[in-house]
């Protein structure tokens, strides 16, 4: 009778190695993974930009861009004269913060521009500034101007109820957007804050 050869056992790649393996693809995906969505992220937030180019017009009727302001800090903040409340606060709480800055307080311009051209006419605006500060610029437009400044700016605005006076009482972003000398977005600073507040927060991001 033949002799049956013994079978030679197949030998496996030993538990460990295979798991690490495994824990290394693992992680190859991972970090494929992270690289995908950070960059998706970098793309998302490069495309999303705060400002840009605007055209309005001044208490005077005379023609004001973005680029008026180039060489300036801009500290922009929309809303409208008939605010009863959020506008007068903010815009108190804006021209005292800059006083508190003395000298550095020079090279930022606050702009107040309207979300209701059709109320805020150049006299109309102008008065409101006025009472506030003779460095405040109040700005205002047609209708389209005004639009595609609060699209630049990312502004949300949408009709409230009728007040008795037959005022629109306006529902709008309440935000102060600090804007760099070469027209770059700084950042956001919150409409409800002090004056002291402000101060302290304008000082630290235009040093």
């Amino acid at each position: 009778m033949a002799k049956t050869r013994p079978t030679k056992p197949v030998r496996g790649r030993p538990a460990k190695l295979t798991a690490g393996l495994i824990l290394v693809a693992i992680f190859a995906v991972a970090i494929g993974l992270y690289a995908l969505i950070a960059t998706r992220e970098r793309q998302s937030l490069a495309e999303t930009t705060i400002g840009g180019r605007f055209a309005l017009v001044d208490s005077a009727n005379h023609t004001v861009t973005d680029r008026t302001f180039r060489g300036q800090y801009m500290l922009v903040y929309f809303g409208y004269t008939d605010c009863p409340d959020i506008c007068p606060t903010t815009l108190t709480a804006v021209t005292q913060a800059l006083a508190q800055l003395g000298p550095r307080g020079d090279d930022i311009q606050p702009i107040f521009i309207t979300v209701d051209p059709k109320r805020d006419r150049p006299s109309v605006i102008g008065r409101y500034t006025a009472a506030f500060s003779p460095r405040l610029i109040g700005l205002t437009g047609s209708l389209t101007q005004i639009h595609h400044a609060e699209t630049a700016y990312h502004v949300v605005v949408e009709p409230g109820s009728n007040a008795a006076d037959d005022a629109a009482l306006i529902n709008h972003s309440a935000v102060l957007y600090l804007m760099a000398p070469d027209g770059r977005f700084v950042a956001p600073l919150p409409a409800d804050s002090t004056a002291a507040v402000l101060a302290a927060d304008l000082a630290r991001l235009i040093h």
